[in-house]
């Protein structure tokens, strides 16, 4: 039986870090001049994740999506069949990328019927930045709220596992309720 590879979008306002993070996660190596660019459409990255207490490691297609708006024609194609979002934003980010962000996540999450165990919002401790940290919008109050940063690697490892964990534990009892449906036991 083929191996299931488990799409995970990712998406932000542009200079939020998350072609650092995805590339972090994918142990790629980014050839540019450190100069900023930003991600034009797409990046998909292909690689073996860990999860959970026993380490299992499952194939992941991390789907680093360019945030500036002028994409927005191809965002619902890119949202198509993900089990998992995260959101990245700054640590600290004003009020026009807070209202960024929840549109985002009604486009990528709600409105692709993803729950809220199956997104995060990843607050980048950006190098240089300022380190405070902004309030969480309401509207993310359910949603599991990581601050991460390159400075602390570990930090962006551990909130990616924890939710592909929830992500993956979602698929899990919604194929059990299915399989119980299907044969009259649930």
């Amino acid at each position: 039986m083929k191996d299931i590879t488990h799409k995970i979008v990712m998406i932000g306002p542009p200079h939020s870090g998350k072609t650092t993070i995805a590339n972090y996660l994918a142990d790629a190596t980014d050839s540019a001049s450190g100069e900023y660019q930003p991600t034009k459409g797409v990046r998909i990255l292909e690689f073996n994740a860990n999860v959970g207490q026993s380490y299992k490691t499952v194939d992941v297609q991390l789907w680093d999506c360019g945030g500036n708006p002028q994409n927005e024609m191809c965002w619902p194609a890119l949202a198509r069949d993900a089990m998992a979002l995260v959101l990245v934003a700054p640590s600290h980010f004003e009020d026009s990328e807070q209202q960024f962000l929840e549109m985002l996540y009604l486009r990528f999450g709600a409105q692709h019927g993803l729950k809220e165990s199956q997104c995060a919002l990843f607050l980048n401790k950006l190098q240089g930045a300022d380190s405070m940290v902004s309030n969480v919008p309401k509207m993310f109050s359910k949603i599991k709220t990581e601050i991460v940063s390159l400075e602390e690697p570990s930090t962006i490892r551990d909130a990616f596992q924890r939710l592909l964990g929830s992500a993956l534990q979602v698929k899990h009892d919604e194929y059990q309720k299915g399989e119980n449906q299907i044969f009259g036991s649930g």
